[in-house]
């Protein structure tokens, strides 16, 4: 027995089967994560290493180097880069795509025993960090109000950074801004050198005095007692009366030893409770404050983060102290929304014109409503494919599904009309159902095979075509899915919808009367002079080959010509709702001249530019999203929130191209504007690489 017999002798069976994926489909689709682009899983690692108050070339010559060095015998390593500066050493490895990423962390963790012991032993242990497209910031909040930037980055660490990492989603967050309390103890030099000493014996015996370790147990009874001995420092008093050294206990001028005393550390330095020197510095619209930085959990929902955030924000406004307001400054999911929403409406309206096209050619309602079920079935069954397979709801997932919108009827069509062609002669509904499915199977898979076979590949084959597979290969995948998803309906459901539930009768067996008799033949009339018409054209393109042939060549050839002509880009442009200037000072440069010229910029910014919402100014920060590598003290941005889309006077490129004209008056400044906040933007077009073994020659060639 065929599978059409089956499934059209067990209607109750197929049907209930189908609406079960269906309620599963609907059910999965409303935990699909939604993201702006697909989830890109590029094989890099990076390994960080701090080596605290060492120079860029000390860093390179004894972290960097040796680091290299022992991994690079790493399998499937494509290329190493590095970065040494001041105080932290970078080592980035970018693997080929397809590599099982876990393995070649565990290789390189590996490599890395082998060189630890040649590592100075101020040095902190290597860390591996594997790179997460989710690590770029989805949020970020800020703290301003009438305190000093010291309080701000206090009530930041103690109430709001706490807060918000509870938050579901949230992986981690990040702050710059304000100033670290910390004991500091000075020392000046004629001291140390009065009493013969030098700054390791300090730190050493400072080190070896604040310490708490385990001091056994004791037995009472039937229980067991942990004995620590409590030895850290709890007051700026304790850390004053550390004993630093001692001195006498040599023989004198009579021959009898010398008192011995006590050298502590207040007799030599100055202690007191201050601050850490500022790392970074924030200003909203000219105030200082703190800027609080989310990161989400990979996989996780963003757009569902985001708003658990900003449920959060309020609870956490009414925790701080008065006068201090903790705002949203940007996030990624707005223009995710709009993206999505406007893709989805695409789609919406495109399923919507195809059902009404169906209409006026098939002229019954029966069999458009047949025909329509296929768009809804066979998109409920991709998205519960997609959640299965991990896939996320972005904007590529979703074009796949618009573009595959006009496909999924095709096959239902060409089965549905052909068991109306045996209803028209005079069969019964079930064996015109079967009849009519068994002579369109061949042709509907072959149909959709073929065009399987070309969005396939693109997903087979995604590691051969590194991030442009990654981002089309969920395109593919949906339209692949969605396609196969209609060639089961057309060969399952539309028989048994046809003959059981929704039974198809011909004009024949049920003539239309009245008005909707006239304008069915009058429908009728004018698709038959569209046959006769097309039977003409093709009439006359067969008699005239040569130049029918000639005409198509032409238009190939000219059609290839303009493709010179054609720009191309990895991903469009975007209109973004802020502008984010970044600007590069000469390495070494001191916080305070990186924040001269971002001030300069941020008065540029208000005199220039009609309609702002916040100025946001970031100086210096951590070199790897934030939280990890080095305090890079001569980089910054300032960051221009534009209006609603409704309110704004001048868009962000109109914004650009005015600041772009005051670049020149900073002729040590290099400029350059964020990148698009879906992260896949702001790259340069070009990048010249330099290798040279001679540092001062290799900057010379780059300058000129």
């Amino acid at each position: 027995m065929s599978v059409t017999k089956t499934v059209v002798n067990r209607p109750t069976t197929i049907f209930i089967i189908f609406v079960l994926v269906i309620g599963l489909g609907i059910y999965s689709a409303t935990d699909l994560a939604i993201d702006l682009y697909p989830e890109i899983d590029p094989p890099i690692l990076v390994v960080l290493t701090d080596y605290e108050g060492a120079g860029p070339e000390e860093v390179e010559k004894s972290i960097t180097r040796p680091l290299e060095g022992s991994m690079s015998n790493v399998s499937n390593v494509e290329n190493i880069t590095s970065t040494s500066s001041k105080g932290n050493s970078m080592v980035m490895l970018e693997f080929t795509y397809g590599t099982n990423m876990a393995e070649a962390a565990n290789s390189v963790r590996d490599s890395l025993e082998f060189v630890k012991g040649f590592l100075p032993g101020e040095a902190g242990t290597p860390m591996i960090f594997k790179f997460d497209p989710s690590m770029i910031p989805i949020m970020g909040l800020t703290l301003s109000g009438q305190r000093t930037p010291e309080e701000l980055r206090q009530i930041a660490e103690d109430i709001v950074q706490p807060r918000v990492e509870q938050v579901e989603g949230v992986a981690m967050t990040s702050l710059s801004g304000g100033r670290e309390r910390a004991i500091r103890v000075e020392i000046p030099q004629n001291r140390l050198e009065a009493y013969g000493l030098t700054m390791t014996q300090v730190a050493n015996m400072m080190r070896g005095q604040n310490v708490q370790i385990s001091a056994g147990s004791i037995t009472e009874g039937t229980k067991n007692f942990l004995v620590l001995t409590s030895g850290r420092y709890d007051s700026i008093q304790q850390i004053k009366n550390t004993v630093i050294s001692y001195k006498g206990g040599t023989p004198g001028p009579t021959g009898a030893p010398t008192e011995v005393k006590s050298i502590l550390l207040r007799d030599i330095a100055n202690v007191y409770d201050g601050y850490k020197e500022p790392g970074s510095l924030v200003f909203i619209n000219g105030e200082p404050g703190v800027q609080v930085v989310v990161q989400k959990q990979s996989g996780t929902n963003s757009v569902q983060t985001v708003d658990r955030v900003r449920d959060r924000l309020t609870k956490i406004n009414k925790e701080v102290p008065q006068g201090i307001v903790v705002e949203e400054v940007f996030n990624t999911t707005d223009i995710i929304k709009a993206s999505l929403n406007q893709v989805s409406s695409s789609a919406i309206l495109g399923a919507v014109f195809a059902i009404l096209i169906l209409f006026v050619f098939l002229r019954s309602l029966k069999s458009t409503f047949i025909i329509g079920l296929t768009i809804p079935i066979s998109l409920v069954v991709t998205l519960l494919t997609m959640y299965f397979f991990d896939l996320t709801l972005n904007i590529m997932t979703l074009a796949g599904l618009a573009l595959g919108i006009g496909m999924l009827v095709d096959n239902s069509i060409v089965i549905l009309e052909n068991i109306y062609r045996y209803r028209e002669k005079g069969a019964k509904l079930t064996a015109s159902a079967i009849l009519g499915t068994q002579e369109m199977i061949n042709a509907i898979v072959a149909s959709t095979l073929t065009t399987i076979c070309v969005f396939a590949p693109v997903a087979l084959f995604k590691n051969q075509l590194d991030v442009t597979g990654e981002l089309l290969a969920s395109l593919s995948f949906t339209v692949v899915i969605s396609l196969t998803s209609s060639l089961a309906v057309a060969m399952m459901l539309i028989p048994v919808l046809s003959s059981h539930y929704l039974p198809i009768t011909s004009r024949k067996q049920r003539p239309l009367k009245g008005f909707l008799r006239k304008l069915d033949d009058g429908m009728n009339k004018v698709f038959t002079g569209l046959d006769h018409a097309y039977q003409r054209a093709l009439s006359g393109v067969l008699n005239h080959k040569i130049i029918t042939i000639l005409v198509i060549v032409v238009l190939m050839g000219g059609s290839a010509y303009t493709l010179k002509d054609a720009a191309y880009e990895f991903l469009p442009d975007e209109a973004s709702d802020s502008v984010q200037l970044q600007v590069e000072m000469p390495v070494g440069t001191k916080l305070e001249v990186t924040e001269s010229v971002l001030k300069q910029m941020e008065m540029v910014v208000k005199d220039e530019v009609t309609a702002y919402d916040k100025l946001i100014m970031e100086v210096g920060g951590r070199s790897f999203f934030g939280f990890a590598g080095a305090v890079e003290s001569h980089t910054g941005s300032l960051q221009v929130q534009l209006p609603p889309f409704a309110e704004r006077v001048e868009s962000a490129e109109e914004v650009k191209q005015k600041l772009r004209k005051y670049f020149n008056d900073f002729p040590g400044a290099v400029f350059s504007f964020g990148g698009n906040e879906g992260g896949f933007g702001g790259a340069s077009p070009v990048d010249i690489l330099i290798k040279t073994e001679n540092l001062d020659k290799g900057k010379q060639i780059a300058e000129n």
